[in-house]
Formats: C-alpha cells, structure tokens, sequence
C-alpha cells in the first residue's frame, strides 16, 4: 500500500513509501532515511505521527489502523534548525556543541550497505542491457558461420532480455511493467542462457577437432581447417564465454533482488541497544546522540517492564532528569515520554520523587515548549494520583505558582491535566486549606472554568466547589466568579456543569453584600431560569435556595421582585422534580408575594434555609448554608466525589 509522508521541515515535498500491513513501521522509517539521503539529509532526525499518536519503530503498521493512502506527518526530533541550538547551546557548559551523527553508528553502517547493494543492482542491470546489444551482434555475425542458424535463438534470447528485463535506477527504484516478473526472469533467462552455452560450446568443439584433425600445415586454410570452420570454432567460444556472463550476472541479480529498501536498516532500528551503550550515549554524547539516546530510552521503557527496571539499574532516573533539564527541547521532551512509562511502576515512581523528581517536573511547567509542558503535567498527575504522600510534594516550595503558570498558559489538554491536578489536590484536607489560604488558585481555576473544554471546566467547577466548603470566604472574594457561573448555561449545554455552578453560586449567596452583587447582573433571571429548565430535583432546590437568601432583607426582596425571580420559583414550582422541590418554590413564592413577611424577619437565615429542606442530604455540606459546623472529610466530597467516580 502507498503512504504519503508530509514534513514541515520540507515544505514544497511529499514522500511516498511502499509498505505492506504486515511490516513494521521501521520500514517507513528506512524508505525515509533512503530518500533524505538523495537529498543530503540522512542525518535528519525524526519520528512519524498519524492521528495525534507517535509511531514506535517496532510496532506493525497494522496496530495503529493505517489504511492504503494515508497521510503520515514526519516530526522532527528537534524542534529548531540545527545552528540556532548551537547558538543557544553556547550558553551552557552542560551541553556539548558537536552535534553528532544524526543516526546511530550502526543504522549508518546499514544505509551505505544497502546503498552499495543498490548501486551494484543498477550496474549489474546497465550492463546486462549492454550486453544485449552486443548479443545483437553476435547474432548478426552467426550468420558468417557454418551454423548460421544460430541466429534464431540467438534473437530470441535478445528480443526476451531487452522485453522482459527488469529496469532499476537506485533513485526511481523498478519501472516498467515486468519488474514484478524479476526473480522467475532470472531463472527462465538463465536456465535459457546456459542451454545457449552448451550448444555454444558443442558447435565450437565440433569445429576445433575438424581444425586439429586437419592441423593447418603451413597456416594454409583450407579443407578442415578453412577460415570459416576457425571462425566459426573462435564465434562460438566467444559466445560461449560470453553466455556465462549473462549466467553469472543473472545468479547475482537473482540474489540482489531479494535486498529490499530497508531490509538492514530496519534490523538496527527495531533491534534495542545495549542499556548500557544508550546510557553512555546519554551521559556524555554528542548533542545528536543524547537525544537519540533519549529517544530510545521512552521507547524501550514503553516496550516492556523488564526493560524499564533494567534502566533504572544503570541509573536511568538520575540521568533521565538531567536531560529533562537540558537545553535541547526535543532531549527534554523524549527524556519526559521515557519518565513518564517508567512512573507506571509504583517502585520506580516512589524512587523518583524521593531523589526530587517532583521539583523538576513543576519547574518544566514553564517551559516554552508546549509538548514538555504537556509531559511534565501527566507526570505529575500520575504521582499524585497514585499516592496521598505525594501530594504536599506538588504544591511544595513554588509548586502552586507553577501549576497557576500552567493553568494560564498551557495548551486545552494541558489545562485538563491541570484541573484534574487540582481537583486531586483538594480532596486532601491540609492542602485544601492551603489552597483556600490564597487568592491565585481560585483565580487559576476560574480561568479553567472559561475553558471551551467541558472535562476541563468540570474538574475546574468541582474544585471550586470543595474550596466554597472549606472556604466560602474565599468564594466570596472572587468578584469575577458569578458572572462566569451565569454565563454558563448561555455558553454550555452540559447540565452536569450546571449543578456545580449553582451549588457555588449557593456559596456566593451567604451574605447581604454578595446577594447584592449577584443582583446586580442583568442574566440573573435568564441564567436561574435556563438552570431550572435542565428538572435536575437537586438543581431545581439549589436555584429555590440561592433565591431564599436573597430575601434576607427588605431591599433584596424588592429588587428580587424587580428582577422578576418569582417567574423562576414558579417554573419551579410548576415543574417540580420531586415534592420537596414543589414545596421550596411554593415558599419562596409566599415571601416574594408579601405572605407571611413579619414571620419572615423574625426567624435566623439558617432557619429559614432549614425550613426549605435538609441541605446536608442535598449538598454534602452543612457549611454550604452559613453552619459553622465544619464537615468531616466523608461529607466534604460528598456529591462532588460521587459525580467524579460516576462520570
């Protein structure tokens, strides 16, 4: 099947290669190294991609669904012309200048083998056509001779070689429409040829014994030893020599032509170094060769665990981290791909945050290079996901101004793996009040929850929730918070996003000040309407709640009824999802209406909202409603855990 490969760093150039399913993607890889090296270019380094995944040389084509005519992007290994590294290199002390090979000693060896065995292919052909056209000749010049009809098989052997020869240039590979015919031509041709030779042979015996019968005395030719019978025993020698060398070019094409592109390369691509040779490769080579060092590393940690605890033997880890800190993007990028396949074994991990591991990965989440970002940041998932001892390690030292620094400047995956970050972070109730303590990771997340991503504005909402339990003060103080939660339902279809912004905005309700601010936005009525229109029965009491904190007093009652919230309480009431529903909205419509007003002032806030319903069994949270009451940690999550697990 045909593969077109396309590249950045060849802009006004399409490759085409020639694979089966069956074969590994290393062959793509080896037809590439072949064509660069038409252009000069063998050293480019490079990897190949298709649909967003990276191809690993070892694996068939077949396992990443890559059909006839498909469009692979070949990435290359460094991000940067090669000169403007060795400018940035100058600066560090660290980082060697000599740029190295850009293939390995041993795939090196490989192409110029490949490349000889080609060139010799070419050659062999050349001249074998030659020597048609001299077959030609010789098939005129039979006719001088005793046995002039030798110039039937004669042209029959020439017209066959000129027809159903197969043609090869090292740089166009087979043409014509006989190439597929190449290894049955080489024995039919050659079976041809020496039965050629021995009637060759026969002819020009029978003329040299009727020569030495006669012994030419005195050089006179006549009789036996006439000057057609010696030609004729010389023509036929020669021919016969001369088919021999057709036999013996076609049994070296016939083995030639079993070398494919790649044959030999391949075997070194898809072969695994020595550990140890990689591993000094990365400690001390050239700038090429540790970043191909790297390369390798992710690749056989990804191929199996034997190999991952093998790395780590030879000291992987240490060296790992030292490339992950180099200058060269692309070193940092693989040494992170290799990182994070060795953090899938919990030993391996443990032994990477303990030698500070953690501290390196926050650090490269200020990286430039958005993919290095990317990397560090599922790292970091991955340890705090997998242990509760980890996670003061991530917020340690300058880590939460890291991860904030991720939050605003990564890419929409990036920003995902963040808030996920987060939102393990403040299950944990030592760092959720260290998170509440500052203003900046509420701020981060309420960037977050702008994301057009759902999953990221989920885990985004999610955490923003838990910190309003831990701490509604801090909810509070975000003055650009509720104009993003009633924006929400104008922006987004997502009714799960829904329920976590209206507990927040629950939270944003406790007091007369930042009631007073939420009445201030003109899409309040529309924004509680469209959360009530979802029926969600837990919703639909959040939204009567929000609205029952807002007649705290006279003056929020009167701008709740100009503000036309009694429309809300009444879809509510006339859609109710369940019957404790129905029975908040028909109060909350009693108060906004004037009944039962004197009452109304006369009993606490927590009375009031205790009346509508038991919050607790609702929310997760007494604290949600102005207790002061904290929550232990089985109530803390609550709902919010229950929805993380569920989703």
């Amino acid at each position: 099947m045909l593969i077109y490969v396309e590249s950045h760093a060849f802009p006004h150039k399409s490759f085409i290669v020639v694979v089966e399913s069956e074969d590994k993607v290393a062959r793509i890889r080896a037809q590439l190294i072949h064509i660069l090296f038409e252009f000069g270019r063998e050293d480019h380094q490079f990897r190949l991609r298709y649909n967003g995944n990276f191809l690993r040389d070892a694996f068939p084509i077949r396992e990443y669904s890559i059909e006839d005519n498909a469009l692979i992007k070949m990435i290359p290994m460094s991000k940067q012309h090669e000169s403007l590294i060795d400018l940035k290199s100058e600066a560090s002390s660290n980082l060697n200048l000599d740029l190295g090979s850009g293939q390995t000693p041993n795939v090196t060896m490989a192409l110029d083998q490949e490349i000889k065995c080609f060139k010799r292919r070419e050659n062999l052909l050349r001249d074998f056509m030659t020597l048609q056209h001299i077959q030609f000749l010789a098939a005129c010049l039979s006719l001088l001779t005793v046995y002039w009809y030798a110039i039937f098989w004669s042209l029959v052997l020439f017209i066959t070689g000129i027809y159903l020869s197969p043609m090869y240039t090292r740089m166009g590979g087979y043409v014509g429409n006989n190439t597929h015919l190449k290894f049955k031509f080489c024995v039919g041709y050659g079976c041809a040829v020496v039965a050629a030779m021995g009637v060759s042979l026969y002819l020009s015996a029978i003329k040299w014994i009727d020569v030495a019968a006669h012994g030419c005395h005195g050089w006179m030719f006549v009789d036996g030893c006439s000057s057609i019978n010696v030609f004729t025993a010389i023509f036929f020698c020669v021919q016969a020599l001369f088919y021999l060398i057709f036999a013996v070019i076609l049994t070296v094409l016939f083995f030639n032509f079993k070398v494919n592109v790649g044959d030999k390369i391949e075997k070194y691509l898809v072969q695994e170094r020595e550990i140890e040779l990689v591993m000094k490769a990365a400690r001390s080579g050239k700038l090429k060769e540790r970043r191909t060092a790297a390369y390798e590393l992710a690749t056989m940690a990804a191929s199996c665990e034997e190999n991952k605890f093998r790395i780590v033997a030879e000291g992987g880890l240490n060296v790992l981290q030292s490339m992950s800190m180099c200058g060269d993007e692309s070193t940092q990028e693989y040494a992170l791909e290799a990182i994070a396949e060795l953090s899938t074994i919990p030993s391996i991990q443990d032994a990477f945050v303990t030698m500070g591991g953690v501290h390196c990965l926050t650090a490269l989440l200020h990286s430039p290079n958005e993919r290095v970002m990317q990397e560090a940041a599922n790292i970091l998932y991955v340890v705090v996901e997998e242990s509760e001892e980890n996670k003061p390690l991530i917020i340690a030292d300058h880590g939460l101004e890291d991860l904030n620094h991720a939050a605003y400047n990564g890419t929409p995956y990036c920003q995902q793996t963040i808030a996920s970050i987060f939102l393990e972070l403040a299950f944990t109730p030592e760092i959720r009040k260290q998170l509440t303590a500052r203003n900046s990771p509420a701020q981060a997340l309420i960037s977050l929850s702008r994301s057009e991503n759902a999953e990221t504005k989920r885990y985004a909402l999610q955490t923003l929730e838990l910190l309003a339990i831990e701490s509604s003060d801090m909810i509070c103080a975000q003055d650009e918070l509720p104009g993003m939660l009633l924006e929400l339902p104008l922006t987004s279809m997502d009714e799960k996003l829904y329920l976590f912004a209206g507990k927040i905005l629950l939270y944003y309700t406790e007091n007369k000040h930042t009631c007073e601010k939420l009445l201030d936005y003109d899409i309040l009525k529309e924004s509680l309407s469209l959360f009530v229109h979802t029926n969600d029965p837990v919703l639909q009491k959040v939204i009567a709640k929000i609205i029952f904190c807002m007649l705290e007093s006279r003056e929020l009652r009167e701008r709740a009824r100009d503000k036309k919230l009694d429309s809300v309480l009444r879809y509510i009431r006339d859609n109710a999802a369940d019957r404790e529903a129905w029975d908040m909205a028909d109060q909350g419509l009693e108060l906004l209406s004037g009944q039962d007003e004197h009452r109304l002032f006369q009993v606490s806030t927590l009375e009031k909202l205790n009346k509508m319903g038991s919050p607790k069994a609702s929310f997760g949270s007494r604290t949600s409603l102005g207790s002061d009451v904290k929550p232990s940690g089985s109530d803390l999550i609550g709902s919010t855990a229950d929805m993380k697990h569920r989703d």
